[in-house]
């Protein structure tokens, strides 16, 4: 009888994770969003400012920037100004449409995630506001310059050769962060699930 009564494996892994209101979920995301939003584009601005670069359109409309300088501050780490055409690394430059659309539809789905969710956890939600936040500030430069201000650059020296990460900004390490919460909770969640059964 006791047996019959006991609960399944996925009751007992649903009891490991937090439950969020659906208010609450909501308050969560708009607050993460609109957090990193004014990060992202307050630091864009500043560091542009800071390094006295201005952000010029060819004849078609291509953004193109004036005086490029770099502001190190230890090896490995500086700030230099450079606008992004395409997603990461340049990735589908020339597509600046497709790109603002991927965004702009980014950010609703998250958002719907995030509150329709059967269960609303702390991680989940963190991460869905990350990537909409990432992709909102991203958003805005396609929008309004037509490239993504990056300004982070991040390097390693390996002899004479200096290996340099492509440049980026807050937004994209949101987006990065986001996904990255996202996986380590489905190892996690993964990992419990098989522990649970194995009792």
């Amino acid at each position: 009888m006791n047996e019959a009564m006991s609960p399944t494996p996925e009751e007992n892994l649903q009891k490991t994770t937090e439950v969020l209101s659906r208010r609450h979920a909501t308050l969560l995301f708009v607050a993460i969003l609109a957090l990193i939003i004014l990060a992202d584009l307050s630091s864009k601005t500043y560091v542009f400012d800071l390094l006295e670069t201005e952000i010029r359109h060819a004849a078609d409309g291509t953004p193109y920037l004036i005086q490029t300088p770099m502001h190190k501050f230890f090896p490995g780490f500086a700030f230099e100004a450079s606008i992004n055409l395409g997603a990461f690394n340049g990735w589908f430059a020339g597509v600046t449409w497709l790109l603002i659309g991927v965004s702009g539809l980014s950010i609703p789905v998250c958002f719907w995630f995030a509150l329709s969710m059967p269960r609303r956890s702390v991680p989940m939600v963190v991460s869905l506001a990350l990537i909409a936040a990432g992709a909102a500030g991203n958003l805005h430069d396609r929008w309004f310059h037509g490239g993504v201000r990056d300004f982070i650059r991040c390097s390693v020296n390996i002899g004479e050769k200096e290996w340099v990460w492509p440049n980026f900004n807050i937004a994209d390490s949101a987006i990065v962060c986001g996904v990255a919460i996202i996986l380590m909770r489905e190892w996690i969640l993964m990992r419990r699930a098989a522990e649970v059964s194995a009792e």
